[in-house]
């Protein structure tokens, strides 16, 4: 018997404990909403909520699990409808009324789909989603829209389809759908869209929530949720703006590792939006590779400083900036895969290069400028070849200019121009480089000297061994072959690319747009996005392959990859190659591992791109491009 005794009391103490537990799961905050609505919900709170949704005209409606409804000044129809609909077993997952009010509505049931006065457009997706197997989560209308064809379809496994929402929303959804690994789901379902009056959104994803311009009471309130365990399952705002609900049924319960959402919430230690805001970068685009293919692409911000209005998507175009001359190495190794020169030919002797490049008037009568052997193509991709650079411009004197006061060398890079008429031609550009140095005397003591313009250089001998324009043989020859349809060489982006798909760069402190134009196409002058760009490791790391096409030989490949147009360096152990972009108003970055030992996630080799478009006007890097390498790195224990 007193064994007995001991059972029952503690299944009853676990009953109380369950209770108790989900008295505390299926709970929900009202602000400002109507007290009949408010009232109504602390009745049904119990048996969990369905449905909460408001009306344009100040109706709203509720429904909870066990099919008890309450409404108020909705459309008749639609209160018959959902009467049918729960009578014959359907649970209501949604009901929604687009902003312009009427006999205007949609009820999504476990079982169906019923819409009445909705666009049509919206109307045909949901059916098309329901031909192929989809079951439609909810429909969400935004509020505050330039067009009646506003909307967003969500099915129950996380996609959705959406028309004419907020860029930024539509951004945050497709982060959302990307995996941390390739072929895998990714780890969370998007459950919930819903939209404010003044514009802003909320997306939840199981456990996870975004939100963006609502009411920082309703933010704040999301955030206890979340710290106390209580899974979102709708927020809902109402047609004036001045009231909103969050309503949670159950408690959230242990997630799969994510590690996009790891590497986001821990860039510099706070998220990658707040770090972008105390930065002033607008814009972010990201794609990560992994065994040989993009394994998640993801972007952040917006095309161009202060304007809501275009999100940067993974296709976004950016400046790849100095990055050019990794994709610069590509093609003149191919030149030499095809036997067109070799990298230690001297390129003043040679013949193949339609150039005489002088040495500067400082120098002539060194010794060293005698019989000049240093100008090969393994110089140049490695920067020693004599063309004036960085920490090699010469003083006027005779020497070398020396580091400024924060140990900073001039020389090495492009401005650009701003203006399309200003643009100089290569001959021009060409009439501008001259030698200054021997890497045998090592100016300033260095073992290399930035140079852009031993870049042109290469961009001159492209030209003339192959006569063609540098941009449509790198289109023709290396950029359409590795899959970079997009991407081009160009001084005139708006020529190809639309409006949405353009950033601007952005100088932080003195709050500048710039967009230059550069025509030192090897040195600086490619625009490619995240998507592509992952790409040029992709083929790296597979030893000049993609997608079963050679673009080089294992031999160029490994060269780049060891220097010969990248840097390369051990970090814990692992050999990486790296090369970093800095145009007016971008900073870029991109890092290949080829070699990644991790056999408890199968990982065998891996890469990273990152593009921004925001950067100092000082020339100093701002931290956020090596910082977001830094936390993918990080979050994947790289």
């Amino acid at each position: 018997m007193e064994i007995l005794k001991t059972i029952k009391y503690i299944v009853i103490g676990a009953c109380m404990v369950f209770n108790a537990f989900m008295a505390n799961a299926q709970t929900k905050f009202n602000r400002n909403i109507p007290n009949d609505a408010h009232q109504k919900m602390g009745q049904f709170i119990n048996n969990g909520i369905d449905a909460f949704s408001f009306a344009p005209n100040g109706g709203w409606l509720l429904v909870d699990k066990k099919g008890n409804f309450a409404d108020k000044n909705i459309p008749n129809e639609c209160r018959q409808k959902l009467k049918n609909y729960i009578a014959k077993g359907h649970k209501i997952r949604h009901v929604a009324f687009p902003p312009k009010g009427g006999n205007s509505w949609v009820i999504v049931t476990d079982k169906n789909t019923f819409s009445r006065n909705i666009p049509d457009e919206c109307h045909k997706k949901i059916q098309e989603f329901q031909r192929k197997g989809k079951k439609v989560r909810l429909v969400a209308f935004p509020t505050k829209a330039k067009t009646g064809n506003s909307w967003v379809v969500l099915n129950t496994d996380g996609t959705f389809f959406a028309r004419n929402i907020d860029d930024e929303c539509y951004q945050i959804l497709r982060n959302l759908r990307e995996s941390d690994m390739p072929g895998k789901k990714a780890a969370r379902k998007i459950t919930h869209i819903s939209f404010a009056p003044n514009g802003g959104f909320v997306v939840l994803a199981d456990d996870y929530h975004f939100a963006r311009n609502i009411d920082d009471a309703c933010f704040s309130k999301m955030n206890s949720f979340r710290k106390n365990k209580n899974e979102i399952k709708t927020v809902v705002f109402d047609s004036d703006g001045k009231g909103w609900s969050i309503i949670s049924n159950k408690k959230s319960g242990s997630r799969p590792i994510d590690r996009i959402r790891k590497f986001e919430g821990n860039v510099a230690g706070t998220s990658i939006w707040k770090r972008m805001r105390e930065l002033n970068v607008p814009g972010v685009s990201i794609g990560v590779v992994i065994n040989g293919k993009l394994a998640w692409s993801t972007a952040y911000g917006h095309l161009r400083n202060a304007d809501r209005t275009h999100a940067v998507h993974p296709e976004s175009m950016f400046q790849a900036a100095s990055i050019s001359k990794v994709m610069a190495a590509v093609g003149i190794h191919k030149l030499v895969d095809q036997n067109k020169f070799t990298r230690t030919e001297n390129l003043l002797t040679s013949g193949k290069l339609k150039w005489n490049i002088p040495i500067h008037n400082n120098y002539k009568t060194r010794a060293w400028a005698k019989n000049f052997e240093h100008l090969t193509i393994n110089n140049i991709l490695k920067h020693r070849s004599g063309i004036e650079g960085r920490a090699s411009m010469p003083d006027g004197k005779g020497g070398y200019l020396g580091p400024d006061s924060n140990g900073n060398y001039s020389g090495g890079g492009y401005g650009g121009y701003e203006k399309l008429s200003e643009v100089p031609s290569l001959k021009q550009l060409m009439e501008a480089i001259t030698i200054t140095y021997s890497p045998l005397i090592k100016p300033n003591n260095r073992k290399s000297w930035y140079s852009g313009k031993a870049f042109t250089v290469l961009q001159k001998l492209t030209k003339d061994v192959t006569n063609t324009d540098y941009s449509t043989w790198m289109k023709t020859n290396v950029l359409n072959p590795m899959g970079m349809q997009k991407s081009r060489f160009t001084t005139h982006p708006e020529k190809f690319y639309q409006k949405k798909d353009l950033t601007f760069g952005y100088y932080t402190d003195t709050r500048r747009i710039v967009r230059n134009r550069y025509p030192e196409y090897a040195a600086a002058g490619l625009y490619t996005n995240a998507k592509e760009l992952a790409n040029l490791i992709i083929m790296l790391n597979q030893s000049g392959t993609i997608n079963s096409k050679k673009v080089l030989t294992v031999n160029s490949a490994n060269s780049i990859r060891n220097g010969n147009g990248t840097i390369t360096s051990n970090s814990g152990g692992k050999k990486e190659y790296s090369h970093g972009g800095t145009n007016e108003g971008y900073r870029t970055f991109l890092v290949g591992l080829p070699v990644v030992s991790d056999s408890n996630s199968g990982i065998s080799s891996a890469g990273i791109v990152v593009l921004t478009n925001g950067n100092t006007n000082s020339g100093q890097s701002t931290p956020l491009r090596g910082e977001l390498v830094d936390a993918i790195k990080d979050a994947y224990g790289w």
